[in-house]
């Protein structure tokens, strides 16, 4: 009986940590929340870049008038587009986790918060608000028909914006400087995506090795 010979006497009984390990890789749904950490902050930075551009480009264009619309109806529409296209991203990634229809790891790893994607998100993010506020500095400065008050709100609102675009990429430039070259820096950067979700106890695995054993020991 083949089922018989594989119980020996002596032989060492499995891992339970390494069968529980085994059995968690295999399931496809729990691929979405590996490197839980990463993932929450990457969706909190989602969520600030999406308030944030939101918000901006509706006070922009809630606030455009006859002497300064151009410029705010621009930067107001670029501003709400962005945070749309975020907010896309998001509701994606939601949708195809919800459905389960991804069952490839390296896509789903490059689509979960924390993968990828949010790295080219962000860095997109960052550099379309940067250049946007370069251009109204530059539109500022080159413009003598500007009046003192236009002057003085196109310039703040350039700076304003330069400042926030450049603390994007910093911060994203931190980000994968600790994360992707220094992973010792920060603990448990560089586990490797473990699971460690469900606990499997010992006694209770080993308990149903015994049973076994007395069963086949009962049908000889």
């Amino acid at each position: 009986m083949p089922e018989l010979s594989e119980i020996t006497p002596g032989r060492s009984p499995a891992n339970p940590i390494r069968i529980q390990q085994s059995i968690l890789e295999d399931q496809v749904e729990l691929w979405w929340f590996q490197d839980l950490k990463r993932s929450i902050l990457c969706y909190s930075v989602a969520v600030v870049l999406i308030l944030g551009t939101g918000l901006g480009g509706i006070v922009l264009l809630s606030t455009a008038t006859s002497k300064s619309s151009e410029w705010r109806l621009g930067v107001g529409t670029v501003m709400c587009l962005l945070a749309l296209g975020i907010l896309l991203k998001q509701l994606l990634s939601s949708a195809i986790q919800d459905m389960n229809c991804m069952r490839n790891r390296t896509q789903i790893n490059k689509l979960r918060s924390g993968g990828l994607i949010d790295y080219l998100l962000i860095l997109i993010a960052g550099s379309v608000i940067l250049i946007c506020g370069y251009v109204l500095i530059i539109l500022a400065n080159s413009d003598p028909r500007l009046s003192p008050r236009s002057w003085s709100d196109m310039f703040i609102a350039g700076v304003a914006i330069t400042l926030s675009g450049s603390i994007i990429l910093l911060v994203l430039l931190v980000y994968s400087v600790i994360f992707k070259f220094c992973p010792h820096i920060v603990p448990g950067a560089s586990g490797g995506g473990e699971l460690s979700i469900y606990v499997i106890s010992t006694s209770t695995a080993q308990g149903r090795q015994r049973e076994v054993s007395s069963s086949a020991a009962n049908l000889i």
